[in-house]
């Protein structure tokens, strides 16, 4: 079950969930970003970096919907993240609880529920301490990890399920088989947890998000302020409510009976949980109970959680406020019947990796051919150049996934085309100062960029139609100005980039153009004027025999002129 989708109509080609995604599972095609289902862990990080809200999250949301429009027994479970996301309303959560009702949710329970029995099967494992480390499982997304990443750290994973299962398992027996259990949390691999889950039974019937929650609320105009008071139902998780941010665990397990022979040790965030597998291969740590989360906080910090950052902190605080410290010892026992026990399956995804001359060859298609050019910035995503090289020969990357690369490359390109071009360039800003002076324009002014970059445009030439340029906000196109000054002559675009809020002059020289037209000017008039002396002393001479023989000469006039006049005159209008 994929439960993450890309549109590809909306990536802008910013590649940031390149750079975030920590295992990278995501590749580029085309200038587009695709997801690669089996190598993501689901940790929902490129959900939250997307700026274009081309990552989407794929929700049960319609089949839950299904579900109470059919009549089903339909039971929400609240993960443990809820108090602190929703618990800033007048009457705290319990106004969620009555929403939900209204809904259509015949009864809401707290996934805390199944948290408690996962802590007694934590308990348990520390009493025998037969394991040398004890990592957590409560989280999806580094199951995910390890079952395809960090194989070789299975025999540290607790071999327990997460409080989602775990609790639907409890209601399942409850409330009967047919019953539907609507797991609502904040993290983006639930949805493939509960499908796998399904090997062993249907526990979970559907996974919604506290975001898709809210948007049902509003399309339903439930408004949670005007909700009434509601009691919990189920039995107080108390302590095990701290399941839902960083921490939580150590807290519950030290509530009831403690670590014995353990450390205890909390990591959250995927990149620190990666950090600490690597200390772990290298035999670093060792007898310690390590609780550890995919999301810096915990669920409470999950992707779909749907707040602003300011308000995660809040729900943290107003979380440890509300949850009572204590273990809960009336809370019934785990039928025998369901068993907590989880498998980790190796899934491993390893890609071929390219030969050394494969690599290198890479590197050279990225300008990196010598050391001193690998930069290893990691704006792309990878550590070092060198990780970026077997991306692409594993077809996951494209060369101008290298932002120094790119811009050096567009730089040099800008450059060579500044420098060869005869026409002149000069941008200036609003202010009208200087911000690019080519080469052609050194010569022509006889000034160096240096010096130009350090005075105001009408310092050089005459600003009018730069200020006019500004000043409408629209281009000046194909117009003649003379600089006498410097015996130029220039035919002009000034563009007008309304982005930057600058101008882009354009200044052809078309000096000698000017020079060789006034030449042919003059060259045409004296041939005119010789033309009309022939023709006037061609009509003297015509009026000489046209007396002698009593003709007009008013013909012959006419004709010569016409000829002169198609001669120079039409000439004139093809130039």
């Amino acid at each position: 079950m994929a439960a993450i989708g890309f549109k590809t109509a909306k990536c802008k080609d910013c590649y940031k969930c390149v750079r975030i995604c920590p295992v990278k599972a995501i590749r580029i095609k085309d200038e587009h970003a695709l997801y690669v289902a089996d190598e993501c862990v689901l940790c929902g990080r490129c959900l939250e970096a997307c700026p274009q809200d081309a990552v989407v999250y794929v929700s049960d949301l319609n089949k839950a919907k299904k579900y109470i429009r059919e009549g089903n027994v339909t039971i929400a479970s609240l993960d443990p993240a809820y108090l602190g996301i929703f618990g800033d309303t007048e009457n705290g959560t319990s106004q969620l609880r009555s929403a939900l009702h209204k809904l259509g949710f015949t009864h809401i329970r707290e996934t805390a529920e199944g948290a408690v029995h996962v802590t007694k099967a934590y308990e348990c494992l520390i009493r025998e301490g037969t394991m040398n480390n004890i990592i957590t499982s409560s989280c999806t997304a580094i199951n995910e990890l390890v079952e395809k990443y960090y194989t070789d750290m299975i025999p540290y994973m607790a071999p327990v399920v997460s409080p989602m299962t775990a609790h639907g398992m409890m209601l399942k027996e409850e409330f009967g088989p047919d019953a539907k259990v609507i797991y609502i949390g904040s993290c983006t691999a639930r949805g493939r947890e509960a499908v796998r889950e399904r090997c062993r039974g249907t526990y979970v019937d559907a996974v919604l998000d506290f975001q898709e929650l809210r948007r049902w609320l509003d399309e339903e105009d439930i408004d949670l302020n005007q909700c009434e008071f509601y009691p919990r139902e189920g039995a107080n998780a108390m302590v095990n409510g701290l399941y839902g941010v960083s921490g939580g665990i150590l807290a519950a397990v030290e509530a009831d009976e403690g670590f014995g022979k353990y450390e205890q040790l909390y990591v959250d965030g995927i990149d620190s949980v990666r950090e600490l597998f690597d200390c772990i291969r290298k035999g670093e740590i060792n007898n310690c109970f390590i609780e550890v989360a995919s999301c810096v906080g915990g669920c409470i910090n999950g992707p779909l959680a749907g707040g602003r950052e300011s308000d995660r902190f809040k729900a943290r605080i107003y979380t440890n406020q509300k949850i009572i410290r204590e273990f809960p010892k009336d809370m019934a026992k785990m039928d025998g019947n369901i068993l907590l026990k989880k498998e980790f399956n190796e899934s491993p995804r390893k890609s071929v990796m390219p030969t050394e001359e494969e690599i290198q060859e890479a590197l050279r298609r990225d300008g990196k051919a010598s050391p001193e050019k690998q930069l290893n910035c990691g704006a792309c995503g990878f550590k070092t150049c060198r990780d970026k090289a077997i991306a692409r020969c594993q077809n996951k990357g494209q060369l101008n996934l290298c932002i120094p690369y790119m811009y050096q490359q567009a730089r040099s390109m800008s450059e060579v085309i500044l420098s060869v071009t005869p026409n002149l360039i000069i941008t200036v800003d609003e202010k009208l100062r200087i911000r690019q002076f080519n080469n052609a324009a050194e010569v022509m002014f006889n000034i160096s960029a240096e010096e130009a970059y350090r005075m105001p445009l009408a310092n050089i030439l005459d600003p009018v139609n730069f200020e006019q340029v500004f000043r409408e906000k629209r281009s000046i196109m194909n117009k003649k100005v003379t600089y006498e000054n410097y015996g130029l002559v220039t035919m002009q675009n000034i563009i007008y980039i309304r982005d930057m809020n600058c101008a882009l002059g354009i200044l052809r020289n078309v000096t000698a153009e000017e020079k060789i037209r006034e030449q042919h000017d003059r060259m045409r008039r004296h041939a005119m004027d010789i033309a009309q002396k022939v023709i006037d002393k061609q009509m003297m001479v015509a009026q000489e025999i046209a007396g002698l023989l009593g003709e007009t000469t008013a013909e012959t006039k006419v004709t010569l002129t016409k000829m002169r006049d198609s001669i120079f005159y039409d000439g004139e209008d093809n130039l």
